[in-house]
């Protein structure tokens, strides 16, 4: 067994290794509080995670007469209504659209990997405010703007053999246990 652990350990240094920190691309972009869905520059990559952070102390508003000093790009917690850019999210939160169907809740900071498919798409950022107008006057009051900073960082597959001798005792919880990890 303690050879087992080795191996494992020795897979998590090299998949460490693999994904270091090389070819991390940061942008910054500033979303503004009264337009809908922007694009940026930034086109995603393939096996990549994008990760972003916008600064506590970076405000905005969904509507200048109720929230005059702003708030966070994690917006408040009240649940958006239908008509809203993410319905059931954050009223104010920072949203991202990665095509017509991907829409991430983003708010001050997270990360999400970019699916196959999804790569050389822009990235487009909104806030979550009523896209038609229906219960107030959408985006045409909001206020103010945020600045966001995108990273995309490599996830590289790697792909690692096992070999173990057939007959060579504890086999069946050897191999247990490497398919726990690959699941």
């Amino acid at each position: 067994m303690n050879k087992f652990v080795h191996i494992i350990a020795f897979t998590i240094l090299v998949i460490f290794i693999v994904n270091g920190p090389k070819d991390v691309s940061a942008e910054i972009v500033v979303v503004h509080a009264d337009q809908a869905w922007q694009m940026t520059d930034i086109i995603l990559k393939k096996n990549h995670i994008i990760n972003w952070e916008v600064k506590e102390d970076d405000y905005w508003s969904f509507n200048s007469t109720m929230f005059p000093d702003g708030h966070t790009a994690d917006g408040i917690p009240v649940p958006a209504l239908e008509s809203y850019s993410l319905p059931g999210e954050n009223i104010g939160m920072l949203l991202g659209k990665i095509n017509d169907d991907m829409v991430l809740s983003m708010g001050l900071s997270g990360s999400a990997y970019v699916l196959p498919g999804d790569e050389g798409n822009y990235l487009y950022l909104s806030m979550n405010d009523d896209l038609i107008g229906k219960f107030g006057e959408g985006f045409r009051d909001n206020s103010d703007e945020i600045t966001v900073t995108i990273t995309q960082t490599p996830r590289n597959i790697v792909n690692i053999g096992v070999f173990v001798i057939d007959g060579s005792p504890d086999l069946s919880s050897i191999t247990d246990n490497i398919q726990e990890v690959i699941d």
